[in-house]
């Protein structure tokens, strides 16, 4: 069975896949019509991937807070993830308002 912290690293490593394949897609959205179904359509698929990701996210946090207790973490490593997971849950956030900013234009 894998670590707690093999795990942790697992999940963070998808959320981070996730974030990029979501940024990307907002990246494309400039090639599509500003309105009409495909441009809907494609909002739509980034809103539900930013939820997942949010999930995830939560997921990855929980694993993290589990971890002190399972398998002993320096303070320094502990400390060194969460501020990635900070700066995930940042860029998401960042994502989300990029989405809602771009359909009021």
């Amino acid at each position: 069975m894998a670590s707690s912290s093999d795990s942790w690293t697992k999940e963070y490593n998808d959320a981070s896949k996730l974030a990029d394949e979501i940024s990307g897609m907002i990246s494309e959205r400039g090639t599509l019509p500003t309105s009409g179904p495909d441009s809907q359509r494609h909002s739509s698929a980034i809103r539900r991937k930013l939820t997942i990701l949010r999930t995830r996210l939560d997921s990855v946090q929980s694993i993290l807070t589990r971890v002190p207790g399972k398998q002993p973490m320096s303070e320094k490593e502990m400390n060194r993830r969460k501020d990635m997971l900070s700066n995930l849950r940042t860029k998401v956030n960042q994502m989300a308002n990029t989405l809602n900013m771009s359909n009021f234009c």
